[in-house]
């Protein structure tokens, strides 16, 4: 990222009156232009505002949303997880790019720096995604969970999942082992990954 996409985003966070700053620690947004927009289950719209010129729906967030594990797969020292996010509030919310992750250890959350795409199954483009009430949106992570040269695996007991140009986050119970450096993500989708 440019160090002046970096300034607009934060010019553009500041504009927009973040309520006193992050209280958790979240994904860098993504400052998406105007870009279509998938319903899931759906057919596209524009993202800045609907051909009726009502605004857009507002972002997808914990508040609005049910983040849980869909399902779960390891083999050869990585685990692949595929993550269902939905839609539990009355009206629809939209979200565009990369969810943020971090994981808890006995020692206290690990401050992963999520890598974004990079392997095959999270490398795909994003996609501006709108959810009416009661649909999901997914996404896929995946993570080395065996010792390296890096460093050792650690025990989890819990994911915190930050969901795109948000600053607070959910928080999943889970267990498992994972090695900080080897976190990767992709973006969110409208359908359900293979």
């Amino acid at each position: 990222m440019t160090k002046a996409l970096v300034v607009a985003i934060g010019l553009a966070a500041l504009l927009a009156g973040c309520g006193g700053g992050a209280k958790e620690a979240g994904p860098v947004p993504t400052a998406q232009k105007s870009h279509s927009s998938v319903t899931a289950g759906g057919s596209g719209t524009a993202s800045g505002s609907t051909a009726t010129g009502t605004p857009a729906p507002s972002l997808c967030n914990g508040d609005s949303t049910n983040v849980g594990i869909d399902s779960r797969q390891g083999a050869a020292g990585t685990i692949l997880t595929i993550w269902r996010v939905t839609n539990t509030s009355s009206t629809a919310c939209r979200s565009f790019g990369y969810p943020g992750m971090d994981f808890h250890a006995g020692t206290g959350w690990l401050g992963v720096e999520v890598h974004r795409g990079g392997e095959a199954v999270v490398n795909q483009a994003p996609s501006s995604v709108v959810l009416d009430p009661g649909q999901s949106m997914y996404f896929v992570s995946l993570w080395g969970d065996v010792d390296t040269q890096a460093g050792p695996c650690r025990q989890i007991d819990r994911i915190k999942v930050t969901l795109p140009d948000n600053f607070s986050s959910t928080r999943v119970d889970s267990e498992g082992c994972v090695d900080p450096d080897l976190v990767r993500v992709g973006p969110v989708s409208s359908s359900r990954p293979s």
